[in-house]
């Protein structure tokens, strides 16, 4: 087992005992997965439930795409770590059912569901279209289920032909994690394959895959600028999803010159949010425009799992063992090792809506949770990866 930070000290905040606040992080560095206890409780009729009050779900605005393609990724990569984690699978079962219910017949996703079931919306965003390609992608060679690879395939397959819609960055980067996944798994997946792609789908997907890098380098270099290593003038959320595809897309491609842009942005988002041992996000009280100031509040945590994710793409690619190192000092932010030294993740697997100062959000929804989860399992599989693979 390897030393936790020292930073993970007796001044946390913790909800009974430093132990017991601290078990699930010694938990992920040991290699176990992370509680679904408080994901099944999002869980209702139709999937995951968007919001919660407190730690019970709050049905008013029902449920969402985004949501249940999370919880899916979560339980694909958990049950790489135990195949027989029972709430991972009931949760995986139930939020795959929800991404072919949102498929249209065209191939698109609604993305918004009311709590009787019935859409609220004509086509989902793009967000939620990337992060359901991100996930079915991986799970086309990765689930470690067969039946759940079989099905991420056909939903991969008719996805792929609405890419070409996408404009904005986000959505594309998350497009290039599941595609790289899908035809790299070895080299640009989280965990490692399960199962082979079709012939046609891989070509199709590698041809899609250039495509969408191409486009994130052509960003990169139209905006960097001496001291803004960035793709855009402006820092808001999910910030560390585009270097980390640029680093997920270069290894599938093997191309290093992408390895180059997504290291220089690794560089950047480090110098501002992981200067020392503490992670720092760009917190979404404001964000952060070129030239101006940052915001450090309100910190949320689908910034904490994507960092990690970064930290680990970056390891896997250049073999260096230091970055599992600063991957497992960001994953301290969900136990304290934060800027207000509180922790945010309960023993359950719930984790806290946002981080403001002196205080957090007590609302455990979807995402806070599943960006828990997901960063647990991510990092745990990495750190035992000899165990695993």
């Amino acid at each position: 087992m390897k030393n936790l930070p020292q930073s993970l000290s007796p001044s946390v905040s913790a909800p009974s005992s430093i132990a017991a606040a601290l078990q699930p992080f010694v938990d992920c560095v040991a290699g176990k997965p992370p509680s679904f206890q408080h994901a099944r409780k999002l869980m209702h009729e139709h999937g995951m439930v968007q919001f919660a009050q407190g730690d019970r779900i709050h049905l008013e605005h029902g449920y969402c795409l985004d949501d249940n393609a999370r919880a899916f990724l979560a339980a694909v990569l958990s049950l790489h770590l135990n195949a027989r984690l029972e709430d991972a699978r009931v949760i995986g079962d139930a939020s795959l059912d929800f991404v072919e219910r949102c498929r249209r017949p065209d191939g698109q996703f609604h993305n918004l569901m009311a709590e009787d079931g019935s859409f609220t919306d004509e086509v989902g965003s793009p967000e939620s279209f990337g992060r359901t390609v991100w996930a079915v992608g991986v799970a086309s060679r990765c689930a470690p289920i067969d039946e759940w690879r079989k099905r991420s395939v056909r939903l991969l397959r008719e996805a792929l032909e609405h890419v070409g819609d996408l404009t904005d960055l986000r959505p594309k980067a998350y497009v290039v994690l599941g595609l790289a996944a899908a035809i790299a798994p070895e080299a640009a997946s989280l965990v490692p394959p399960q199962g082979d792609l079709p012939e046609s789908l891989a070509r199709d997907a590698e041809v899609v895959l250039k495509l969408l890098c191409n486009s994130l380098r052509g960003e990169f270099e139209s905006n960097a600028q001496p001291g803004w290593d960035w793709w855009e003038p402006l820092l808001t959320w999910g910030n560390a999803r585009l270097p980390e595809a640029t680093l997920r897309g270069a290894a599938a491609l093997s191309d290093p010159k992408l390895e180059k842009i997504g290291m220089r942005g690794l560089a950047f988002l480090a110098g501002l949010t992981q200067a020392q041992d503490t992670f720092l996000p760009i917190g979404n009280a404001g964000w952060y425009e070129r030239e101006k100031e940052r915001a450090t509040h309100d910190q949320q945590p689908i910034e904490a799992c994507a960092m990690v994710d970064l930290w680990l793409a970056a390891s896997k690619l250049t073999g260096r063992v230091e970055y599992q190192s600063r991957a497992l000092e960001t994953f301290g932010w969900f136990f304290g090792l934060n800027s207000e030294r509180l922790v945010m993740v309960d023993a359950r697997g719930g984790c806290k809506d946002g981080l403001s100062r002196n205080d957090f959000n007590i609302n455990m929804g979807a995402e806070s949770t599943l960006s828990y989860l997901h960063a647990h399992a991510a990092l745990a599989q990495a750190l035992n990866v000899e165990d695993h693979g």
